[in-house]
């Protein structure tokens, strides 16, 4: 008997920044990221007689149903609902996971059988970076290598170490975003070249360190990275960190000798490494008394997501 109902739950991602920045021939930049376990997105299509949508954010859910369908030239009788979204234009992802959750559920419903790298290009998701295509497929720690000198192959699944914790420093204002972030990007390929080679730091400290379950090295060059990419951005975001406050937060963690942060995406939210659950929570309280005054603040822990998009038919 055919399936007429098919439920996604993806994971949220951070982004800690790209590879290949001054690249005046082509717009992927690369980059690297990491599955968090949580603000996942869950949504249950279905089979209708028509367009339903129940949803927060119903309004770019139906861009992307109908964008999809147009595309496709099927019609767009679905009913969508969407009962969990993480939070718009904070880094974590959120549109290009629920347009991939909408793009497979349809494509499984009616047997277009397209893969996700077809419905990505469709929905005009990963036109720069993979890194949120991967987190929909794989999980884990995310590389995106496909950069323009082709000398690298790509790297497939990464395993992050579970005993590492982050803390998010979400913030709930939002980061830059839609036309603004497009502009940005023009004007990036236009700026001088990285002081260091960001594919050698991946590639030969970041990507080892997770392999070798070395903290201290990964830490350390996730922050090297940071600092390449705050250069590039600060122009475009106010400041070596988007908010004030979340940047506050960050240099009370360096003064602290914690040694893995920065901002994920265009922020606003921040992340911090630790190496286990007992220095998360230590660290966890002492931002909550310091900065008790800061109300658009959260400090949350949070684990990797060793896994992707979770795909039932019901």
């Amino acid at each position: 008997m055919l399936k007429n109902t098919i439920q996604i739950i993806t994971p949220s991602r951070l982004h800690f920044g790209f590879i290949e920045l001054n690249n005046s021939c082509h717009s992927k930049f690369g980059g690297i990221g990491l599955s968090i376990d949580k603000f996942h997105t869950k949504i249950i299509i279905k089979k209708n007689t028509k367009m339903k949508l129940k949803s927060k954010v119903s309004n770019k859910a139906q861009f992307f149903l109908t964008k999809f369908c147009k595309k496709n030239k099927i019609k767009s009788n679905f009913s969508i609902n969407i009962e969990k979204s993480s939070p718009q234009h904070i880094g974590l992802g959120s549109g290009t996971q629920l347009a991939l959750s909408i793009g497979t559920a349809i494509s499984n419903l009616n047997n277009i059988n397209l893969n996700i790298e077809e419905i990505a290009k469709i929905l005009n998701r990963s036109s720069r970076s993979n890194v949120g295509l991967i987190n929909f497929k794989h999980g884990g720690f995310l590389i995106d290598l496909k950069i323009s000198n082709k000398f690298y192959s790509n790297i497939d699944k990464v395993f992050f170490p579970e005993e590492w914790k982050i803390i998010l420093v979400k913030d709930n204002d939002q980061g830059l975003h839609g036309k603004n972030e497009m502009e940005a990007f023009k004007k990036l390929k236009s700026l001088k070249k990285n002081n260091i080679n960001l594919a050698s730091l991946v590639l030969l400290e970041i990507y080892p360190s997770i392999i070798e379950n070395n903290f201290d090295n990964f830490s350390k060059a996730i922050t090297k990275l940071q600092n390449e990419m705050s250069k590039k951005f600060k122009s475009f975001q106010g400041g070596k960190f988007s908010s004030i406050s979340v940047g506050n937060v960050l240099k009370f963690l360096k003064k602290k000798n914690v040694k893995g942060y920065g901002q994920t995406s265009w922020g606003p939210s921040g992340f911090a490494f630790f190496p286990n659950i007992e220095k998360a929570k230590q660290m966890q309280k002492k931002l909550i008394k310091r900065f008790s005054s800061c109300k658009n603040l959260e400090f949350i822990i949070c684990s990797v997501k060793n896994s992707g998009a979770d795909i039932q038919f019901k």
